[in-house]
């Protein structure tokens, strides 16, 4: 087998682990260890404080009166939302880190490449959240539209142009020098 057959591999095997990870952590582990609910549980609440609080910010400077809750947000006189869990990105992040990470690379660049990443990631999940609170305010009633499939699909997209920029301007940017 060559080396990029051995590299492909590696990377898919990488890709699969975090999968796997991913998958027992969230539906065996967060559900049957009281320790690991508490911090599965954890990352969950940052991430929604981050899409809340984002949310809330940009609804406030756009001159909005907000109303707020834990996990809900609206404009005053309006339904808004309630921000679940499969909202709030943290799939999706850690989805994109484990790419990042599998795919050859130096590590220096993935130590800033990845927060970049999750930032970008949650900028446009917060324009999504705020987009349909806006939307219902103005609409005056409750948005009908699968909105999560439709944010689902452009932050995918997002996802692999992040991955795109990361492998061919991150990771070969020694061999355009070079050259």
């Amino acid at each position: 087998m060559d080396s990029s057959a051995k590299s492909l591999n590696l990377f898919l095997a990488k890709i699969f682990g975090f999968y796997l990870f991913w998958l027992v952590s969230e539906n065996f582990l967060s559900h049957e260890l009281v320790i690991y609910n508490k911090l599965w549980s954890f990352f969950y609440h940052i991430f929604l404080q981050i899409v809340h609080g984002g949310s809330e910010l940009a609804l406030q400077l756009m001159g909005y009166e907000t109303i707020s809750g834990y996990n809900s947000l609206a404009i005053v006189g309006s339904y808004g939302v309630i921000i679940g869990n499969p909202c709030v990105g943290f799939g999706l992040t850690y989805g994109f880190s484990a790419l990042i990470i599998s795919y050859p690379g130096p590590w220096k660049k993935k130590l800033w490449f990845i927060p970049a990443g999750a930032a970008f990631i949650s900028a446009v999940n917060i324009a999504r959240v705020v987009s349909l609170i806006t939307s219902s305010y103005k609409i005056g009633s409750f948005v009908k539209m699968e909105q999560h499939d439709l944010f689902n699909n452009m932050i995918y997209i997002v996802i692999f142009l992040l991955w795109v920029v990361w492998v061919k301007f991150i990771v070969d940017s020694k061999k355009k020098v070079s050259a």
